[in-house]
């Protein structure tokens, strides 16, 4: 299974961007062994290079960061530490943030530094180079998101050279669009045709159109959001379609779908497997752990099948909280109310958590060993992209809520009990407006989105965190105090060693 990407795998090599590798692992890569000269000389060491920095694409552990939103709590150290308010210099989520991000980047200069040297072709060339410079430019990016001003590298360094100026937030914005812009221009190539699992222009446009949302949102820049929407509009046009199940989407048999524009690979290979099953499944599902749980905050962003809210739904019953309801609602979250054998695998509500059962295979043996891949972006966040920045530029239209009722209605596919469809209305225009379009639009992002790790940024951008995570976590019984400090807590503290090794940088205020 997975064959068409096992060589990424097999031919990563020991770059700091490979945080995952054991001792043993990195011991037996040969690459860190051989001089400059020796390495750079075919295109095979080439693509060994470039698919080492696949080892820094969002795994199944970028679940963790929706546990620091009202809509997930995690029993992980490194999460709590954030949403219970003791963000610090040394909290490991900051240190591990811009250590892996930087280390991206080493990489990323390592490979754009030495490439020319091998003679490839010019078509050749760019292609190699577009996959390395989106690594890099996320990179950036995020480390930009998270800490504001910080220093753009685009060389390897020299260990006297480490003490480089932070540019201005928005210096950085500025090179990453810029970046991504011939990060696109050089995967456009029309000989380029890779393989499922790889980087390609679409996946570079995603990335673009998510920032420009973001940034979008942050200045009400109604410049950003319009390109977004026209990226958006472009990846839409593009083939991709949304898959028919959205249970399958998220479990072994919906891999490689039409709606996946760029998935983390987990290739079948020995010691290659995560334990996601684990992390999320209720105890009774082979021993699990319940490290990530949805919270009752999630369940009650579900609307009810008509998708009114549920505080003013005619519908909507306390004592059978799923009955009636969006029926992704029943396809992310087990039911607390029923003890069920969900294919063969038994759910038994533990009395604490709330379950996910969305990534939950229930094929898996009881040594939790899973391959599931792990979605990156995908055609059904497009759409979302799409209809927000349009909403936010020129109002509702029937176009725009086409989209979301074609998510909702997608929800219904397959979603019954037998198996069968689940008829869901659409949502109708007369009455809305932007203000009530734009609840709407949330809701589905959040809804549609929830454990796929990225509604933090969400949060952030429509500054929500203020007011939902000073609400403590409550899953069948309360779970979790919660404390965000506005406007500190919205930027994260520069790392304490790195002040100490780079005087340049200044802590962020509040610190």
């Amino acid at each position: 299974m997975k064959n068409y990407i096992k060589s990424i795998y097999v031919l990563i090599f020991a770059f700091g961007a490979l945080q995952s590798c054991t001792e043993e692992e990195i011991t037996k890569l040969p690459v860190t062994a051989l001089s400059e000269d020796a390495f750079w000389t075919s295109e095979d060491e080439v693509k060994q290079a470039a698919n080492a920095l696949y080892g820094s694409l969002s795994n199944v552990g970028q679940i963790e960061w929706d546990a620091l939103t009202e809509i997930m709590f995690s029993q992980s150290g490194a999460s709590v530490e954030i949403s219970t308010g003791a963000i610090n210099p040394g909290a490991s989520l900051v240190n591990s943030l811009w250590t892996g991000q930087y280390a991206t980047i080493r990489d990323a200069n390592w490979f754009l530094d030495n490439v020319d040297k091998v003679g490839l072709s010019e078509s050749a060339l760019a292609q190699y180079k577009g996959q390395v410079r989106f690594f890099r430019t996320w990179a950036h990016y995020k480390l930009m998101y998270q800490f504001g001003d910080i220093p753009i590298v685009t060389k390897l360094l020299a260990i006297n050279e480490g003490q480089v100026e932070p540019s201005s937030r928005e210096a950085v914005l500025n090179f990453v669009l810029s970046e991504l812009d011939g990060t696109i221009t050089e995967l456009s190539s029309s000989n380029y045709a890779p393989e499922y699992g790889r980087v390609t222009k679409w996946a570079a446009m995603a990335l673009k159109s998510r920032i420009l949302l973001y940034e979008g949102t942050l200045s009400a820049d109604n410049t950003m959001l319009t390109e977004s929407a026209n990226l958006a509009s472009q990846i839409m046009s593009g083939g991709f379609s949304l898959h028919n199940n959205y249970t399958e989407l998220f479990r072994p048999e919906g891999e490689g779908n039409s709606e996946v524009i760029l998935a983390r690979i987990n290739a079948d290979l020995e010691g290659r497997y995560h334990s996601l099953g684990q992390w999320l499944g209720p105890i009774s599902f082979h021993a699990s752990w319940t490290t990530y749980s949805p919270t009752k905050a999630l369940v009650d962003r579900y609307p009810d099948i008509n998708g009114d809210d549920i505080a003013t739904s005619p519908l909507y019953d306390s004592d059978m909280p799923f009955t009636n309801r969006d029926p992704r609602l029943n396809q992310t979250i087990f039911n607390w109310n029923e003890e069920v054998d969900y294919e063969g695998s038994m759910f038994v509500n533990n009395g604490t958590w709330l379950n996910f059962r969305k990534w939950i295979d229930p094929a898996e043996t009881a040594e939790q060993r899973s391959h599931i891949d792990f979605i990156v972006f995908r055609l059904g966040e497009v759409y979302l992209n799409y209809v927000e920045a349009m909403n936010e530029v020129n109002g509702p239209s029937q176009d725009l809520l086409d989209l979301i009722n074609e998510l909702r209605t997608r929800g219904g596919k397959g979603a019954a009990a037998d198996g069968s469809d689940v008829i869901v209305p659409p949502i109708a225009l007369a009455g809305l407006t932007k203000d009530s379009f734009r609840e709407i639009i949330r809701r589905e992002r959040i809804i549609e989105l929830a454990a796929e790790g990225i509604l933090y940024y969400d949060y952030h951008r429509w500054n929500w965190l203020e007011t939902t995570m000073n609400q403590p976590a409550v899953g069948v019984v309360p779970l979790e105090n919660r404390v965000f400090t506005a406007p500190r807590d919205y930027k994260w503290p520069i790392p304490d060693f790195e002040l100490i090794n780079n005087p340049n940088l200044k802590q962020n205020t509040g610190y």
